[in-house]
């Protein structure tokens, strides 16, 4: 195929796909005219650093094809500053052997080698060599631009690509996957594996309450307290304090249980002096008081003095987490802020009311989402910028279910739907990754599905344990990348 026309077809293929750009062709000279600037190879070293050093065992993501349609694969990589670099050359080395037998497929021509990539303002500017336009049918070559699309948006300092071929760009104007939806498969399970819990000590719950210590699950209910242990798959049975309904908190040392009364435990519990508000409806450990609300008002408990002290009232209780500098509160359309020097301040209101959502704190935004009809739109909210964001639309909402953060991804599981003609309660869960704005669902677990588990993450692995109606029993799901 001549050149020439190759470059024109790959370009037609780029402007059908939602760009601006164009390229013009002098069809009297042969030559094709570039409206946009290949990437230079100065450009090419600093841009390449530009996402951030990839940290030791990170995975990466590769897009290629199976069906007609993307699909994704991750890999991992050594510690490097150029990212894009890898991941640009990680998708050019194409799928392993056992992909390759599931049928994925790279639309990208073997021999196509990486000659420059630089970033800056949001846009990837890669030139690949002239392997990359070896002839194929419009549909190939659509899969190919969007599986680079793909790999190179999946970093926070990407938003669109241009193309160039051997240095002669082919889009003067960027594009971004919005462009590709169309071939976008549906978002693959997390990977990853369950495992059945061992039968706990306790019977099921109610008004549960759970901690996660560092080291153990603390599962307290009415009438019955126990620990579970990962390292060693087992539980043990521990002497509850007396009965009631508690809140539980971890301060690093103890836990501490806050309802009619207030009890420290380390190994055995103590009664800690009477608080000036009781069962609290929002908890939480600053690292170095724990604080909590009711509707009576809010106060304080310092376990170096071992005192307590009166906080002001929350304007409302809903959904909390804490930031490490403030506790934000969100129901309905509100949200509030405290921060323990300075007290209660209002934050802007969220896009949509949301009563009884899951709210997370992900280390730079506190992703609130579900709640009461299990919408499947959710919000983030950025203290740095004091703004809200939508988050992608999820599968199906959720309503009532348990999510924890993880590092890199916030996972939910249980809950109820409220999807018309879906299982009411699945026994599976959803995957956010914020990077990305996508939701991927969890591999079914070997439970039932249930409403209100506790939940926590170790650090490498989710626990699920109990729920409504009547459920004792449990699971632990550890991702294949954390």
């Amino acid at each position: 195929m001549h050149p020439v026309k190759t470059i024109l077809g790959l370009a037609a293929l780029v402007l059908a796909a939602g760009t601006f750009g164009y390229l013009a062709a002098g069809w009297g000279s042969g030559k094709a005219v570039s409206l946009g600037l290949p990437p230079s190879p100065a450009a090419s070293t600093q841009a390449t650093q530009a996402s951030g050093t990839l940290p030791s065992g990170r995975a990466l993501e590769v897009w290629f094809a199976r069906g007609g349609r993307l699909v994704e694969a991750l890999r991992t990589h050594a510690p490097t500053r150029q990212v894009a670099t890898a991941a640009v050359k990680a998708l050019l080395s194409g799928p392993s052997r056992s992909e390759r037998s599931a049928g994925i497929r790279s639309e990208i021509p073997g021999g196509t080698r990486l000659l420059g990539i630089a970033i800056a303002n949001g846009v990837a500017r890669v030139d690949f060599s002239s392997e990359y336009e070896s002839g194929a049918s419009s549909r190939s070559l659509q899969l190919r631009l969007a599986q680079v699309v793909y790999t190179l948006t999946q970093f926070p300092t990407v938003s669109a690509v241009r193309f160039s071929v051997d240095g002669t760009a082919v889009n003067d104007r960027a594009v971004g996957r919005s462009a590709y939806k169309g071939l976008a498969a549906e978002a693959a399970p997390l990977a990853g594996t369950w495992k059945l819990l061992p039968e706990a000590p306790i019977a099921a719950q109610v008004d549960r309450t759970s901690v996660w210590t560092g080291r153990e699950l603390l599962v307290l209910g009415r009438h019955a307290f126990a620990a579970y242990e990962p390292r060693r798959n087992a539980w043990h049975r521990l002497a509850p304090p007396p009965a009631g309904r508690y809140r539980l908190a971890w301060t690093g040392k103890q836990a501490v249980a806050w309802g009619r009364r207030a009890y420290a435990y380390d190994g055995s519990w103590r009664p800690l002096p009477k608080a000036p508000v009781t069962e609290p409806a929002i908890v939480a450990w600053t690292g170095r008081e724990l604080i909590g609300w009711s509707r009576s008002g809010g106060a304080a408990y310092r376990p170096a003095t071992n005192k307590w002290r009166t906080l002001p009232p929350a304007p409302f209780l809903g959904s909390s987490a804490w930031t490490g500098r403030d506790l934000i509160v969100a129901a309905g359309s509100r949200a509030a802020a405290f921060a323990p020097g300075s007290g209660w301040r209002e934050l802007p209101a969220l896009p949509e009311p949301r009563d009884g959502a899951s709210a997370v704190w992900d280390g730079s935004e506190l992703l609130v989402v579900g709640g009461n009809g299990a919408p499947t739109a959710g919000f983030a909210y950025d203290p740095k910028a004091d703004t809200w964001r939508r988050l992608a639309l999820m599968d199906s909402g959720r309503a009532r279910a348990a999510a924890v953060w993880t590092g890199t991804r916030l996972l939910i599981w249980g809950g109820e739907t409220g999807k018309p003609g879906a299982f009411g309660t699945p026994p599976h869960g959803l995957a956010y990754d914020p990077r990305a704005d996508r939701w991927s669902p969890l591999p079914q677990a070997p439970l039932r599905g249930r409403l209100e588990p506790v939940a926590a993450w170790t650090g490498r692995s989710l626990i699920v344990w109990g729920g409504d109606p009547g459920f004792a029993d449990g699971a632990i799901f550890t991702p294949q990348h954390p």
